[in-house]
């Protein structure tokens, strides 16, 4: 991890990077030159991101995170650790004045991952059993629509890289159907352009997958309602979208969402095929 520190001018005062044991206890104390007490200064703090050199604040904020296909992969894959390697990347920033001569300016620095987390986990509802002799299995999930680029510093501008998309196998455990994608944020969006889910599945007749004579595929859509209903992802969010399988009309979706932060999910639960 690296912390640039510049001055009121957008000029680069210094860049430090972290020792393994400062790491460690997430510290690392060093001067300020040329910083009179009083003056207040930009700090910013890279994670797991080597970058270019930077001499200016307007060249640190203009760099791009733009590679979203290396975080994601199978579900087995992006449930076990990062699937980018060198994990994921972070940034932080904050403004901070110097303290008086001879002493030291504590500067803390909340780091935040610039992707957000998405859960989904599809499962048949107690009222398709009641309405349907057969059973649906989802195949494959895709994610698409998604911002292919974001800003390292926040905030995000607009995305003017491709949309990104990703096809991941549906991990089933219990009957139900499970697929992780990490993406990047995005502004307030309207429904109808907001980030997209595709569910391919198989609707078998009589629940025997065993034998395919009696299979059609079918095919459910919806889109994520994103954080406060608006279709926006933050950057370190964590949405957790429940799908339910209510029939087989792949048309029909109801979702609701709850967004948090990486570590306290927002859930969204949807409605299929009513």
């Amino acid at each position: 991890m690296s912390v640039y520190v510049f001055n009121s001018s957008g000029s680069l005062l210094v860049q430090r990077k972290f020792t393994g044991a400062e790491l460690s206890n997430k510290k690392a104390s060093f001067a300020l030159p040329r910083s009179a007490a009083g003056t207040t200064c930009k700090f910013y703090a890279v994670a797991n991101r080597t970058l270019p050199e930077i001499a200016t604040e307007a060249a640190i904020k203009g760099i791009l995170d733009e590679e979203p296909a290396a975080y994601n992969g199978t579900f087995a894959e992006v449930t076990t650790k990062a699937k980018r390697a060198n994990g994921f990347v972070m940034s932080g920033t904050v403004s901070k004045a110097v303290g008086a001569v001879n002493t030291t300016t504590d500067v803390p620095i909340t780091l935040k991952r610039t992707v957000a987390k998405v859960a989904v986990q599809t499962t048949l509802s107690a009222d398709f059993s009641s309405r349907y002799s057969g059973k649906v299995r989802i195949n494959t999930t895709t994610i698409s629509r998604a911002a292919g680029s974001t800003s390292l510093i926040p905030p995000a501008g607009v995305s003017t890289a491709a949309p990104f998309s990703h096809t991941q196998a549906a991990s089933e455990v219990s009957s139900a159907f499970n697929n992780l994608y990490y993406i990047y944020e995005n502004g307030t969006l309207a429904a109808g352009s907001r980030v997209l889910l595709t569910l391919e599945g198989t609707y078998d007749r009589d629940g025997n997958f065993s034998t395919t004579g009696d299979q059609i595929p079918i095919t459910y859509t919806c889109e994520i309602s994103g954080t406060s209903n608006n279709g926006s992802i933050i950057r370190n969010g964590y949405y957790r979208v429940s799908v339910s399988i209510t029939g087989l009309m792949g048309q029909d979706v109801n979702a609701n969402v709850t967004v948090a932060d990486w570590e306290t999910p927002v859930t969204q639960s949807i409605n299929l095929g009513q």
